[in-house]
């Protein structure tokens, strides 16, 4: 074939061969039909819009992913403004527990794949949950523990709170009802006649009165004793050692209080609480104990006021201290009066053959004859201190 065959060749269509200016471009704007020749210059052209157009799309979303960026700087800026020093040190603990995990599994994973025996692929993960287990428990036991020491922390502060503000009621009260003053000093009580009416009562002077709900005296073998109660509500919710309440814990003090304002020559009333209070200066307070069976000597010695302990824990041998001028301090184990331990006073033998106590837990108890062989059966085998029987006097 010449040259001008070739060349009259390429003008016809062959199927393969065009010379037309119009081609199909398929997935054009034009597919499905014919699309116009375009320059150079105008190729450049649309070429340069699509760039334009790209660019404020990437220079939108950008700006968008600053905004978004400097949004969750703020919000993490004011989270950690109001975190503690304790709860960031606690959440840098746990990203550092969570890296090491990632490290750990990642070294594990590798470790494992690598071709040794079953045994050691075997050993390699039980080392790596062993690993992870440890360091996560790492953040978790650390925030454990501080939480349980702040809840520690806050407790100890509101018992402390409760304690002053219960301190000062109690100082109140007495101060108020100590304004109002009888003769020498000794408030006037109110009782009833024997036809009801209310009348007044004068104290024996050698009682030092303390305000109470129950404004009871009670006659003993040593004279007239005021009564008082571990629940009255004037210190009922006081914390013995800034930890147990009166009204649970506190049979030892009230015990002590009553007998210390009825027949010890103090220039100043002692409440329960002055009680409960020096024997946790003294040590002779168990937390969550309840006090020392020492307690009864040794604060009794301190008020000054006689006690010894009874060896002859008889009802011949209480009758007779009772008929001499003493009443007994009884140390009292489980049965009808307690369940645990619990003191109480025989303050004086009683017309049926029994005898009357004082016990500071509950008023009713105080109002009736308790057979003496009951009272000596039920006392606590606990012969420290002297005790469980002591015998009190001047």
């Amino acid at each position: 074939m010449d040259i001008n065959a070739a060349k009259n060749k390429t003008k016809t269509w062959d199927g393969i061969n065009y010379d037309r200016r119009d081609a199909y471009v398929a997935g054009s704007l034009a597919a499905g039909g014919f699309a116009a020749h375009k320059t150079l210059k105008q190729r450049i052209s649309g070429l340069h819009r699509s760039t334009t157009l790209l660019s404020d799309s990437i220079q939108d979303q950008f700006a968008a992913f600053k905004e978004y960026l400097k949004q969750q700087k703020a919000e993490n800026q004011l989270l950690k403004a109001s975190l503690t020093k304790e709860e960031l040190l606690i959440g840098h603990a746990i990203r550092t527990g969570i890296a090491l995990s990632a490290i750990t599994l990642t070294m594990s994973a590798a470790y494992m794949v690598h071709p040794y025996t079953p045994m050691d692929v075997l050993n390699a993960g039980k080392a790596a949950v062993k690993t992870v287990s440890t360091t996560v428990q790492i953040p978790i036991n650390a925030y454990r523990e501080y939480s349980e020491r702040r809840a520690a922390d806050k407790a100890a502060k509101l018992a402390l709170i409760e304690q002053e503000r219960a301190e000062l009621r109690a100082k109140e009260q007495v101060e108020a009802h100590l304004a109002a003053s009888g003769a020498d000093g000794n408030p006037t009580l109110y009782g009833q006649d024997a036809d009801g009416n209310m009348v007044e009562m004068m104290l024996p002077e050698t009682l030092h009165y303390v305000y109470n709900d129950y404004n009871s005296i009670l006659d003993t073998s040593m004279g007239s004793m005021l009564y008082f109660s571990q629940g009255d509500t004037h210190w009922n919710d006081y914390l013995i050692a800034g930890v147990d309440r009166m009204g649970g814990y506190g049979c030892g003090p009230v015990t002590i209080s009553m007998l210390v304002n009825s027949f010890a020559e103090n220039k100043e009333a002692v409440t329960p609480i002055d009680v409960a209070e020096w024997a946790v200066e003294n040590n002779e307070y168990a937390i969550h104990g309840g006090s020392y069976h020492s307690l009864i000597p040794n604060a009794l010695a301190h008020y000054g006021l006689n006690c010894e302990s009874v060896q002859e824990r008889t009802p011949e041998k209480v009758r007779e201290l009772l008929r001499t001028g003493h009443v007994l301090i009884a140390l009292m184990g489980k049965g009808s009066l307690t369940d645990v331990g619990h003191f109480v006073i025989i303050t004086q033998n009683a017309p049926d053959g029994g005898v009357m106590i004082a016990d500071p837990a509950k008023f009713g108890n105080c109002q009736k004859s308790w057979d003496l062989d009951l009272i000596i059966k039920e006392l606590k085998a606990a012969y420290d201190a002297g005790g469980p029987l002591w015998s009190v006097t001047w």
